[in-house]
């Protein structure tokens, strides 16, 4: 039996990586994270850890955030969860 992957786990590992490009396509799989985390759990855990690479990560890695930030829109209902941290990226 396979154990279950847990996609935030797996993302918050690949970005340990020195690797910008392997740290860019890491973020553009953002969409695929917020669908098998959930909600909860995005707004929780992954945004907060999103903010914390805002303060750490090279320009690539912020402008891949934004983008997929702004196609993953749509996938919460409360949108004004993304505002502080696009706020912080925007800087």
């Amino acid at each position: 039996m396979v154990d279950e992957i847990n996609a935030l786990e797996l993302l918050k590992e690949e970005m340990t990586t020195e690797e910008v490009h392997l740290k860019v396509n890491a973020i553009h799989r953002l969409k695929t994270v917020i669908l098998s985390i959930g909600p909860t759990e995005t707004t929780n855990t992954l945004l907060p850890y999103l903010e914390t690479l805002a303060n750490e990560q090279d320009d690539e890695v912020l402008f891949a955030i934004s983008e997929e930030l702004g196609e993953c829109w749509s996938l919460l209902s409360d949108k004004t969860i993304f505002l502080p941290l696009l706020e912080k990226l925007a800087k």
